[in-house]
């Protein structure tokens, strides 16, 4: 029916072309079009379908148009441009109009454009590079480009650039025009648009034409400017109409189109050029000075001083045609620095550029700037950076305070702007001017509300992490003149309170982000020192406590405190009263400076010893535990706007008084003496820990903070909660139980907090995520000691709640990497998560099942986990085991069957059962009430079926069972009784058996994966019985009927499961060979494990489970046995690949042992060898089947080589493998295969032929050829890789073979010529420095198997130039390398 239909619509296309002339088609396709394009608003259904069938008939009647190329852009192009604007205009909620395109408009555009760029071809060059460049076809085009909405125009964008890079950019008829042209030799220089428009008007005697005859013209292509020019300084006048205006926008749209396709063809010219794709210096310059050229009319008219808000459209379309065309410039590296530029030329033009845009700055901040002229000039700012940093360094201050006026945006460009400043200063080790820059920055600024936004650059994470990677690796030297200008403007800033905090604030930074060694910390201490007696004390001077000065003073202060302690950790002999605590005293003589130490000392003391803190602490946990909600009301008796400025200057004096204490302790070692005053430390910092916590509960934990974006970031922190997290490893070591449970409180809260929370809570999210990630956190005793039960107690407290948030709590406890210790009280934790499960499992019917799942899933992990160190006290009611395990195995049909849920109900059931067989001799009722309850799992009417929930969890238990057995883990015996635990496990197994197996039986009927549980939970009874010393008859005939089935259902192409399980059966019965021989017959079982071998996927994929149990099988059986292998394998050779031959033989003889079976074996060895080079002979197969084939080669022939009883090789087949392995490196096939696998390859032949040089270097001596051809081809293969494609993994390979060939060196020393003289031709064809550096060792070793007269040789076969090349190799192996007879 659609080819029927393509046809009548074929048919009726080529009647409609046929049937009309020229001249009527001349005047029927514009009329469509305008049909097409009639406005209707809404149109009606009949009035939609009459523009669809017009629309429908002009593009059938596009395609016969005949006419040429000039005739349809002045008809069709013109047509389309009139009507395109006219059409569906509507404005919106915001009175902006916009536009939107129906189907049928667009599909006339589209067969406009089509047509246009069809008869491209035929058009004469130069005639069409005049029409497309010329001021009628440039707008048309633009105008179009603009009008077609986002969705649309990826394709219709595409024929515009076609049409302009065809039209404009031939790279035969027109490219070589413009590198003659005159205007290349030079850079103009950018001038007023006035000053241009009246040249233009005395030139051409008072009116602007286009294109005139007498210009000065070097060649066609310099009409593309004069257009460009002509079009964009028709804005000179200060009234333009609006079709004037859609010019000038229309044109500067197509400017980045145009340069793009500029730059795009001389790079390729490049490419195609013998400089392999990069362009020169020369191609650089030529596409600097195009874009100079074309984009001088729009620095000239956007510059020209006059801008008005009635030109702001025009304005905006200019900006953007710099900002674009700025970074095509950058991306096609048309500037660089490094270029040569005598006269400067092109630094004055693009200075000339960024001083116009700084000016445009200045006039966007005295008007309404909106997004798009933002992220214009914003981009065009950033990108001028990246090109040369000195094009806005003088008015750096301007530049930076731009770009934070327009912060916050949604775009990330002012952000950008602003990184890449930093980035650019952190490199030149410069950023004192970025600093000097923000500063005058404030000065420059005169209202109080764009002096506050200068505070955004403490928003942009990106930036203030490029700021403190800068201090860190700033110079030494700078370190104080750095430090002086931060001590200036704040000393400066102190009655200005909004660039005061900020000033403080980029201290902060600056003092955190110091690195503390050996040689500044003196100077670091010295710095410390003079900010305390400046910025300090006049920050704390006349403060009271609701300042803003007392806030930011105290905030300094503490990280002062904090790099003074880190500088004294580098300093030798400290004296702990003199040094350590002198920063935060007073002098006698300065009485005017608060006394900072004894503020805090004082407030702390205050607060701890007042009754509130002490109700606080006796009654906190208990209310939070108890109900969840404690009052933060608390009266601290400190200003809740310096509780976070105290609360830091704590912790970092905690800090100091650490270092101060491990002074102490150090003394007091050596005079072996009790010093009192580290007692009188410790107890200090006691109470700042309790100082800081006390401060932190002032807040509620997982408060949510505030949701505005106008947060005040100038505050030291906005939770009370992160500077406790941060400073974790020093106040855990002064803490109580008390705060650590408090810590846990909070981690667990702000760890099962949604991350698209308050801000302050992806804050509190992001710190401790960012602890769980830190190793240290898990050596930290104070806090993993309650880690679990804390968590756990978290999560029931929350399990009535949020159950996601008590299931994200229970998911970090089960996967965090926390060593349990062997204690008695996880009995106490085990019955916690045990109560916790029991009431989640109460949740299942009235919550989120998958949540609850996932909680579920966690408490049975971390149960498995306690379970597995348990140790039952004495005295233990024993009777909390049989309700565990009552629990665990009856709630399983109340969830379902999640097989995750299931498997980790399988691990605690199985940990559980572990646990009564280790009490088992003081206390044998636990394994029997653990079989009992397990018992009840089966129903004893044999018609019901088992649950699959239920065979799972059964089959956990005797997997678990057989593990034990085979470790011999249950021979314990009971104190009362004369049985072992292998004696009750038999029983228990065989009553399951005998319950079991026939439903299980009927169950494994088919080949569908519902039955592979039934089918696992058999092979484990029946694996536990082939182990028994007494063999049960039954047993035996049940594995016969099992066999039997497995065999039945892997004739049926089962599913992927069922395979697995099949095979798994197949694995755990050859676990027992003697057992599966004397249920089934010898030949069958080799017969059945061969096939499910041979059945396997035909893509290379390894079956370990089948593989071990026919290696199994090999080893345990007799000559006899092998021969029936053996028999069954060669009887498969035809219609088999010879993968599966090759893989199975090589199983064969990596398993026998004895000399009988390798005797006969021997026999077939010559055989095999011969299938197994067909594997290298497979070209059209994919990469990994490549790898996968070589690898196996090269498994087969390192065993047959080192095992030489089995087959003695000959030199006809060493130099038949050799020859076999060398086309694997011929180009083409290099060439089809990808990275890892071409690194596979390579190291599979290296393999081999290490092989060969160890085992059989004897036989190489009277065959050298063949493996030298090999190693040559290697090294070939290794000189045309590059460092992306395993060189190094490839050049060590080679050189371990180089090595081997030392010892040899008599023989093989003529044969090494040719290699080095490889090596040597390709130095002087041109070789990497990585690939001479990598393939170094190779030729040493080479150079050390040649004498005197091969050396001699080589220097007789090469030519002066390469001799040049190769004499510092040969230096350097004389020097380093070669060895002289000296020790």
């Amino acid at each position: 029916a659609e080819t029927s239909t393509s046809q009548v619509s074929t048919s009726n296309e080529t009647l409609l072309s046929s049937c009309f002339p020229q001249s009527t088609l001349n005047r029927l396709v514009p009329y469509a079009g305008r049909i097409a394009f009639s406005s209707s608003q809404p149109p009606s259904k009949p009035t939609y379908n009459i523009q669809k069938s017009a629309s429908n008939t002009f593009v059938h009647l596009v395609r016969r148009y005949k006419s040429s190329f000039d005739v349809v852009c002045k008809t069709l192009l013109s047509d389309v441009d009139a009507l395109v604007p006219n059409s569906n205009n509507h404005k919106i909620d915001n009175g902006t109009t916009t536009t939107t395109r129906l189907p049928h408009e667009v599909a006339v555009v589209r067969a406009t454009l089509q047509k246009i760029h069809g008869l491209m071809e035929s058009a004469n060059p130069k005639r069409l590079f005049t029409i497309v460049c010329s001021t009628d076809v440039l707008p048309r085009l633009g105008r179009l480009s603009m009008v077609m909405s986002s969705s649309e125009a990826d394709e219709e964008g595409k024929l515009i650039q076609k049409i302009l890079w065809d039209g404009l950019f031939h790279p035969v008829h027109h490219m070589d025009g413009f590198r003659t042209m005159s205007e290349m030799k030079t850079v103009p220089k950018v001038e007023a648009a006035e000053v241009v428009a009246a040249a233009a008007l005395d030139q051409d005697g008072g009116k602007q034409t286009e294109g005139k005859k007498g210009s000065n013209k070097t060649c066609f292509q310099a009409g593309l400017f004069h257009s460009v020019r002509t079009l964009l300084l028709s804005s000179i006048p200060t009234s333009v109409d609006d079709t004037g205006k859609e010019d000038i926008i229309a044109a500067a749209k197509l400017l980045p189109t145009v340069v793009h396709g500029f730059f795009e063809r001389v790079r390729e010219h490049a490419m195609r050029s013998k400089n392999g794709g990069s362009t020169t210096e020369a191609d650089a310059k030529l596409q600097f000075r195009f874009w100079c050229h074309l984009i001088l009319p729009v620095l000239e008219t956007m510059f020209n001083g006059k801008q008005q808000d009635g030109n702001k459209e025009v304005d905006d379309a200019l900006l953007d045609a710099i900002s674009q065309t700025l970074g095509l410039v950058l991306q096609y590296d048309a500037y660089l620095p490094s270029y040569n530029d005598p006269d400067e030329e092109h630094l004055t033009y693009l200075q000339s550029v960024a001083n116009g845009l700084v000016r445009c700055v200045d006039f966007s901040n005295s008007r309404t700037k909106t997004d798009h002229d933002q992220y214009a000039l914003v981009t065009s700012l950033c990108n001028l950076i990246l090109l040369n940093h000195r094009l806005v360094h003088s008015q750096l201050s301007t530049v930076t305070r731009y770009a934070c006026s327009c912060l916050p945006q949604k775009n990330q460009e002012p952000n950008k702007l602003l990184f890449t400043i930093v980035k650019t200063y952190r490199e030149l080790r410069a950023i004192g001017d970025f600093l000097t820059a923000t500063r005058e920055a404030f000065i420059k600024t005169s209202s109080r509300e764009r002096a506050d936004k200068m505070n955004n650059i403490l928003r942009c994470n990106s930036v203030v992490d490029s700021l403190a990677l800068a201090y860190q690796s700033c110079p030494s030297g700078q370190l104080q003149e750095m430090w002086n200008f931060f001590d200036g403007w704040i000393a400066d800033s102190i009655s200005k309170p909004p660039e005061l905090s900020f000033a403080v604030q980029m201290f902060i930074i600056f003092v955190k982000s110091i690195r503390s060694d050996k040689q500044n910390s003196l100077s670091l201490r010295g710095l410390c020192e003079l900010s305390m007696n400046s910025s300090i004390a006049k920050l704390l001077d006349r403060s009271d406590a609701e300042s803003i000065h007392m806030r930011l003073g105290f905030d300094l202060c503490g990280w002062l405190v904090e790099l003074h302690s880190r500088s004294c950790f580098w300093i030798d002999n400290i004296s702990v009263d003199g040094e350590s605590s002198f920063l935060l005293t007073t002098s006698k003589e300065d009485t005017n400076r608060l006394n900072v130490l004894t503020y805090l000392h004082n407030a702390a003391e205050t607060v701890v010893t007042s009754e509130s803190f002490s109700f606080w602490k006796k009654s906190f946990l208990g209310a939070y535990w108890q109900s969840g909600k404690v009052d933060t009301q608390i009266d601290i008796g400190v200003h809740s706007s310096l509780r976070g400025s105290l609360q830091r200057l704590a912790l970092h004096r905690i800090h100091q008084l650490h270092s101060m204490i491990y002074y102490c302790n150090l003394e007091e070692s050596e005079n072996d003496s009790k010093d009192p005053q580290s007692t009188m430390l410790t107890r200090e910092a006691t109470m700042l820990v309790d100082f800081s916590f006390y401060i932190a509960c002032s807040e509620a934990i997982g408060a949510s903070g505030s949701n505005s974006e106008q947060e005040d970031l100038t505050l030291p922190s906005d939770s009370l909660w992160i500077p406790i997290a941060q400073s974790l490893p020093i106040w855990s070591h002064y803490c109580e139980h008390f705060h650590s449970e408090l810590f846990l409180i909070w981690f667990y809260t702000s760890i099962s907090s949604a991350r698209n929370s308050s801000h302050t809570s992806r804050r509190e999210y992001a710190t401790s995520l960012a602890l769980t990630r830190d190793a240290s956190f898990y050596d930290n005793d104070k806090i993993m000691s309650p880690l679990m039960h804390v968590g756990i107690k978290f999560a029931m407290h929350k399990s009535n709640e949020d159950v996601e948030i008590s299931s994200k709590a229970l998911a970090f406890i089960s996967s965090a990497p926390v060593q349990l210790v062997e204690c008695s009280d996880s009995t106490g934790i085990v019955t916690d998560i045990l109560d916790l499960d029991i009431q989640t499992v109460s949740l299942s019917q009235s919550q989120n099942g998958q949540v609850v799942k996932q909680l579920l899933c966690s408490t049975r992990s971390i149960l498995a986990r306690v379970l597995s160190v348990a140790m039952v006290p004495s005295g233990f009611d024993t009777s909390f085991f049989t309700k565990m395990t009552q629990h665990l195995l009856s709630s399983s049909d109340d969830i379902g069957c999640d097989m995750s849920y299931l498997a980790a109900s399988s691990d605690a059931i199985n940990e559980s059962l572990s646990l009564c067989i280790d009490y088992y001799e003081k206390k044998d009722t636990l394994l029997r009430d653990f079989f009992s309850q397990l018992s009840n799992l089966i129903d004893d009417d044999p018609s019901s079926e088992i649950k699959l929930s239920k065979s799972f969890l059964l089959r956990g238990v005797i997997r678990k069972l057989n593990t034990l057995n085979r470790h011999h883990s249950l021979a314990k015996r009971s104190v009362t009784r004369n049985k072992s635990v292998y004696d009750i496990c038999t029983e228990r197994v065989l009553d399951i058996h005998e319950r079991t197996w026939s439903r299980l039986f009927s169950k494994i009927s088919e080949a569908h994966s519902s039955s592979c549980i039934e089918l696992l939970l058999a092979s484990e009874l029946l694996s536990f019985h082939s182990n028994c010393p007494m063999k049960n008859k039954e047993a035996k005939e049940h594995t016969t009927e099992l066999f039997e089935k497995v065999d039945a259902i892997q004739d049926l192409s089962p599913e992927a499961d069922m395979v697995t399980a099949c095979n798994y059966f197949l694995s755990v019965m050859a676990d027992a060979p003697d057992y599966l021989f004397g249920c089934v017959a010898q030949e069958k079982v080799f017969e059945h494990i061969l096939d499910a071998m041979s059945l396997s996927p035909t893509s290379p994929v390894d079956t370990p489970l089948l593989d071990a149990a026919f290696c199994s099988l090999i080893r345990h059986t007799n000559v006899d046995g092998l021969d029936t292998a053996i028999k069954i394998l060669i009887e498969k050779d035809e219609g088999q690949n010879s993968v599966f031959l090759v893989k199975t033989f090589h199983l064969i003889i990596s398993s026998i042992k004895s000399q009988e079976k390798q005797k006969y074996i021997a026999g077939y060895c010559e055989h095999f060898l011969l299938i197994s080079m067909d594997l290298l002979r497979e070209k059209a197969c994919d990469d990994h089947k490549a790898k996968y084939n070589v690898g196996l080669f090269s498994r087969m022939m390192t065993t047959l080589l080192a095992r030489k009883e089995l087959l003695l090789m000959s030199g006809r087949e060493i130099g038949m493998i050799c020859s076999e392995m060398t086309p694997l490196f011929h180009i083409d096939r290099v060439n089809a295969r990808d990275v890892e696998c071409d690194i596979s390859v390579f190291h599979s032949c290296s393999s081999v032929v290490s092989a060969l040089i160890a085992h059989y270097s004897k036989q190489l001596y009277g065959c050298p050829s063949p493996l030298f051809g090999l190693l040559l081809s290697l090294l070939s293969h290794t000189l045309h890789t590059n460092a992306k494609k395993g060189l190094s993994e490839k050049a060590l390979e080679y050189s371990k073979l180089c090595e081997l060939l030392i010892p040899h060196k008599d023989i093989f020393k003529k044969h090494v010529v040719g290699l080095i003289l490889c090596y040597i031709k390709a130095l002087s064809e041109g070789m990497s420095p990585i690939t001479k550096k990598k393939l170094m060792p190779s030729i040493y070793a080479l150079l050390d198997v040649c004498s005197d007269f091969e050396t001699r040789q080589i220097n007789a076969m090469i030519d002066v130039p390469s001799k040049t090349l190769f004499a510092p190799v040969f230096k350097s192996y004389q020097k380093f390398y070669q060895y002289h007879g000296q020790a």
